[in-house]
């Protein structure tokens, strides 16, 4: 059995394991073997459990709902694959969350976490720009377009993936920092201590040829957005524009393209301002339109990759098989129900009080991404520790304004 307060490195291994998807390690379908392997021993370990005290009941609903709804309503759908392996996510989701009680894992460990995943981004990328300027082989490279050089995944299976993680493990920096100063974060007196850690995030953020890397550094700036954080906001986003200027980056255009389409809801808009973000977003525009409560399927789903099934007939540019839509997709294949379960499991994981970017984190990450995708994970874990941070040192933070 596991004993009360063990050393927290099984924790610290199943964020890094969500959090870095290596080349050498990348799989079929962007498949992370590590992570597999990782998630393989969740079972192992949940047998070790003394109780079981803190298990997330909506979890555990949508769990048996993936299982029993597909083989009553659609058994001939019925993927054992496609099943266990988002049930293997479901359980190292338990193992993390009962961990979490039981290992001496303070804020300040898991600041030096975040904290070194962060420069770990950036120095795969510096490395990956570096073999680029002199012709070198790239080292980690994965999922690379010869026509966009400088577009470079760093520690991620493709450079939107980067994006996404680093946004959300400097937003954790952030948060989990106030804690451990007990005071809200400021620019003018923090930035000078962390200022490796921003030019990292700034510089990754940046220089790593994504769109969408440009809108998560929006949504970080937006926390800070306080009269008296006006000028060090000021500097950062000049800082941003000598960057995208000196090196020419277009990125931010599409960003903004893709933004101003996304507003009409025309999936040809979205597809035409930027095709790599429109494969995110235009699943999701598509499936909005097919959920229903009006039918039995509606409620029951359509069976286990429906989606996978017609979404590459309606989305030009991806290939046979191709999936997508988000938490959508989970009404569509499994029903109401199970999207219902799973949405008030994981909204009420992010939701913090007057928190509002948790909501725009949990749509960007959680809402538009799929089921058994690692960065939604990702996501809930380090909003489950920082939600346990908060709860458990409540008492003695205190949050000046």
């Amino acid at each position: 059995m596991l004993l009360k307060r063990t050393k927290p490195y099984l924790i610290i291994l199943i964020l890094i394991a969500l959090a870095v998807n290596p080349a050498f390690a990348t799989g079929e379908g962007n498949r992370n073997l590590i992570l597999i392997g990782v998630m393989g021993l969740s079972p192992i370990i949940i047998l070790s459990f003394p109780r079981f005290d803190r298990i997330n009941p909506w979890l555990v609903a949508f769990m048996l709902s993936i299982i029993i709804i597909p083989l009553m309503n659609q058994p001939q759908s019925m993927r054992w694959s496609t099943v266990l392996y988002s049930i293997m996510f479901c359980l190292t989701f338990i193992v993390y969350q009962e961990l979490l009680h039981l290992s001496y894992f303070t804020p300040k460990r898991y600041l030096k976490v975040l904290k070194y995943l962060i420069l770990a981004y950036f120095v795969v990328l510096v490395i990956q720009q570096l073999c680029v300027l002199t012709g070198l082989p790239v080292f980690n490279l994965s999922n690379y377009n010869p026509t966009e050089p400088w577009k470079l995944n760093s520690l991620a299976a493709e450079p939107s993936h980067s994006a996404r993680i680093v946004g959300i493990l400097m937003y954790c920096y952030i948060t989990t920092k106030e804690l451990v100063i007990r005071r809200k974060y400021n620019l003018k007196i923090d930035i000078n201590k962390d200022k490796w850690v921003w030019f990292a995030f700034i510089w990754t953020m940046v220089t790593m040829g994504s769109s969408l890397a440009f809108l998560f550094l929006t949504i970080i700036l937006l926390k800070f957005i306080r009269f008296r954080n006006l000028f060090p906001i000021f500097v950062l986003v000049g800082f941003i524009f000598l960057l995208v200027n000196f090196f020419g980056i277009t990125a931010i255009d599409r960003t903004y393209q893709t933004a101003m389409a996304t507003l009409t809801l025309d999936t040809s808009f979205i597809i035409e301002a930027d095709h790599s973000a429109s494969i995110r977003i235009v699943p999701f525009i598509i499936l909005a339109k097919m959920a229903s409560l009006n039918s039995w399927d509606g409620w029951f789903g359509h069976g286990v990759d429906y989606v996978s099934t017609f979404l590459s007939d309606v989305v030009p540019g991806v290939p046979e098989g191709f999936s997508g839509g988000g938490v959508l997709s989970i009404w569509i294949e499994y029903g109401f129900i199970s999207f219902a379960l799973f949405v008030v499991f994981s909204l009420s994981n992010c939701y913090g009080k007057r928190n509002y970017l948790s909501i725009i984190f949990w749509f960007l990450l959680v809402g538009l991404s799929s089921l058994n995708n690692s960065m939604m994970w990702l996501t809930l874990v380090l909003f489950l520790t920082k939600s346990f941070f908060e709860n458990k040192y409540n008492n003695i933070i205190v949050r000046n304004e």
